[in-house]
């Protein structure tokens, strides 16, 4: 029997990822060009962080997405960990049921 904390983080997981992936694929910067092959565009791109100006790597897309993705991100990475973790304990209680089954017959 799976709990439903592992259905529910699962459909939160899901539907996070999902959320962040049609926001990002939405996202026009100045690194779409150069990430679509267009070797003349800029490699990197100039971002506001706090109050200093950085400039990042087209190839690092999480640093240059704003802070409440960022958060979404991680809040994401955490759903899954939680996942992950209560799956693998509704295998081993599903396991443990099974051996108990078998040694009452």
């Amino acid at each position: 029997m799976i709990s439903r904390v592992t259905l529910f983080s699962l459909l939160l997981g899901l539907l996070l990822a999902m959320g962040i992936s049609r926001w990002s694929a939405e996202l026009k910067d100045d690194c779409t060009r150069f990430l679509a092959g267009d070797k003349t565009a800029p490699r990197s791109e100039l971002v506001v962080s706090g109050t200093r100006t950085v400039e990042v790597s087209c190839s690092d897309w999480t640093m240059r997405q704003p802070l409440r993705i960022q958060v979404l991100c991680l809040l994401d990475i955490v759903l899954w960990i939680v996942f992950v973790t209560n799956a693998m304990a509704d295998v081993r209680d599903q396991s443990r049921m099974r051996r108990r089954r078998r040694l009452i017959r």
